[in-house]
C-alpha cells in the first residue's frame, strides 16, 4: 500500500517500513533533526517532502503535486495533533483511506465535542465559544446567560498540551487577554474543574475498545501554568479491574457520540471513579511520554497502531511485566539559561528508565507555555503508585538543583564582569 503519512514520527514509520508499505512523507522544517537523529529511518522513506505547515490543507496538497511522478496514493494519515483535520480533508479529496472530515473536526475542536457529548448525556463541563472574546460587554452577556462564573478557563478551540491555556478572573481579564492575543479572540471558556484529572488512552476498532491503558496526573495539567512539570502514573490493568470496566464504558460512549470508532485515542477526564466528567479527547497518540508508558503497561505501540488500524495490519501486542508501575515525568525548566543536567544525573536514581533529554549548553525555554515544554522527559517504574510518585519527586529535585546551581554561577560571573566590580571598562 502506498501511504502519504504527515509527521516525522518514526514509530510510525518504522511499523509502516516493517509491514511492506510504500512510503512518502511531508514534514514540516521542525522535524528536520528528528529525521537526521533517527538512523533507523534510513531507507525506510521512498519520497519526502517539506510543508510550510501541517494544518494548511494547500501545502499537504501542493507538496504532492511536487512529488509527482507519484504512484496512486492508497492512504493518507497522520499522527500529528495539527494534521489531523488537514490530512483527513486530503485523504478525501484524493480519494485515499483516511480519517472521515467530521470525525477529525469533534476530535479536534473542543466544543464541537463537548456539544455532542452534551447532547449524548455525556457529563462534561459547562462551556461557552466566544465569537469575539476582545468585546467585554458582549463577553459579559454570553457569561452570563450560560451561568459561567469565575474564575474561568480559557483556551483555544483546537490547539495541543495546554498550549494557549490560561485561568482568567473577571470578564475584564478574558477582553484584555484577547485584545492582546489577535489569534486567541475567538476562545472557548470552561468552567474551573477543582478535581482529579486522567487520560484514556487506546485502540478503538469497528466501535469495540481493545486496548485501554488508565492514568492519573498527579496534578492536573494546570499545574504546568505555575511551572510544575506534568506527571502521570499508569494504574495497571491487573490491579484495578473495576476501575478499568467503568473507563471502558465511559469512553465507549464518549467515542460513540464522536463517531470515531476506528483509531487511537487519547481522551481526558476529571473526576473519581463513579464520577468521570469528559473534558476532551483526541484521536492520535497522547504527548510526551504517553507512548512509552503504554507499551510498558499495556504492550501496545500506539504510534504504530495509529495507522495500522487504516493499512489492515494487525496492531503489535507484547508481553508486559506484571506487578509493576509505570509512569512518566516531564523535566522542569528555566527559561533563559542553559541546561546543564546530563542523562546520568537522573539515571542514578533507582527507578528511573528511558531519559530523553535537552543537550547540555542549550538555553532552556519557558516550560509554563505547554504541557510538553522543559528540558526532556523520562519514564519511572515502581511497584506501586505511591513509590512510582516519588520517584518522580526525586526526579523534578534533581533537575531543579542542578538548575539552581547553573543560575547562581550565572549570576556570579555576570556580576564579576560588570564594570566597577574591579574590571577595566
Amino acid at each position: 500500500m502506498h501511504v502519504l503519512l504527515v509527521g516525522a514520527r518514526p514509530e510510525t514509520v518504522q511499523a509502516l517500513h516493517r509491514a511492506g508499505h510504500d512510503i512518502t512523507l511531508l514534514y514540516e522544517a521542525g522535524e528536520v533533526s528528528r529525521m537526521n537523529n533517527t538512523p533507523e529511518l534510513e531507507g525506510c522513506i521512498a519520497r519526502k517532502c517539506a510543508v510550510d505547515s501541517y494544518r494548511n490543507v494547500e501545502s499537504l496538497w501542493s507538496a504532492i503535486d511536487h512529488l509527482k511522478p507519484l504512484p496512486k496514493i492508497d492512504a493518507a494519515l497522520t499522527v500529528n495533533e495539527y494534521a489531523v483535520v488537514p490530512t483527513a480533508i486530503l485523504g478525501k479529496q484524493i480519494g485515499a483511506i483516511a480519517l472521515d472530515p467530521a470525525v477529525a473536526m469533534a476530535c479536534r475542536d473542543k466544543a464541537i465535542q463537548k456539544t455532542l457529548w452534551t447532547e449524548s448525556g455525556i457529563p462534561t463541563g459547562k462551556f461557552l465559544v466566544l465569537p469575539d472574546a476582545a468585546e467585554q460587554r458582549e463577553v459579559e452577556k454570553l457569561l452570563d446567560r450560560a451561568d459561567l462564573h469565575a474564575p474561568f478557563v480559557i483556551k483555544p478551540l483546537a490547539a495541543a498540551g495546554s498550549e494557549n491555556v490560561s485561568v482568567a478572573e473577571s470578564p475584564a481579564e478574558i477582553a484584555a487577554y484577547a485584545e492582546a492575543n489577535p489569534h486567541m479572540r475567538r476562545l472557548l471558556v470552561e468552567e474551573h474543574i477543582t478535581a482529579p484529572e486522567w487520560h484514556f488512552d487506546g485502540i478503538v476498532k469497528d466501535g469495540r475498545i481493545t486496548n485501554l491503558m488508565v492514568s492519573r496526573y498527579v496534578e492536573p495539567l494546570l499545574c504546568t501554568k505555575r511551572g510544575e512539570p506534568a506527571r502521570s502514573v499508569a494504574l495497571p490493568p491487573w490491579k484495578n479491574p473495576d476501575l478499568y470496566a467503568e473507563v471502558e464504558e465511559f469512553t465507549t460512549r464518549a467515542l460513540a457520540a464522536l463517531s470515531h470508532s476506528v483509531g487511537v485515542f487519547h481522551f481526558e477526564a476529571f473526576g473519581q471513579q463513579g464520577s468521570f466528567i469528559a473534558s476532551e479527547l483526541a484521536c492520535r497518540p497522547g504527548g510526551s511520554l504517553v507512548g512509552a508508558v503504554a507499551e510498558k503497561t499495556i504492550g501496545v505501540d500506539l504510534w504504530a497502531a495509529a495507522t495500522q488500524l487504516f493499512t489492515n495490519d494487525e496492531p503489535e501486542v507484547r508481553e508486559v511485566e506484571s506487578g509493576l508501575v509505570h509512569g512518566w515525568v516531564n523535566l522542569p525548566s528555566i527559561p533563559g539559561i542553559p541546561n546543564m543536567v546530563r542523562e546520568e544525573d537522573l539515571t542514578r536514581i533507582n527507578g528511573v528508565g528511558e531519559v530523553w533529554i535537552t543537550p547540555q549548553g542549550k538555553i532552556m525555554v519557558d516550560m509554563t507555555e505547554t504541557t510538553a515544554m522543559g528540558i526532556g522527559y523520562t519514564t519511572v517504574t515502581a511497584y506501586d503508585e505511591t513509590e512510582c510518585r516519588r520517584v518522580m519527586d526525586a526526579v523534578v529535585a534533581t533537575v531543579r538543583n542542578v538548575h539552581e546551581e547553573t543560575a547562581k554561577s550565572a549570576s556570579t560571573e555576570s556580576q564579576e564582569g560588570t564594570p566597577g566590580n574591579g574590571d577595566s571598562q
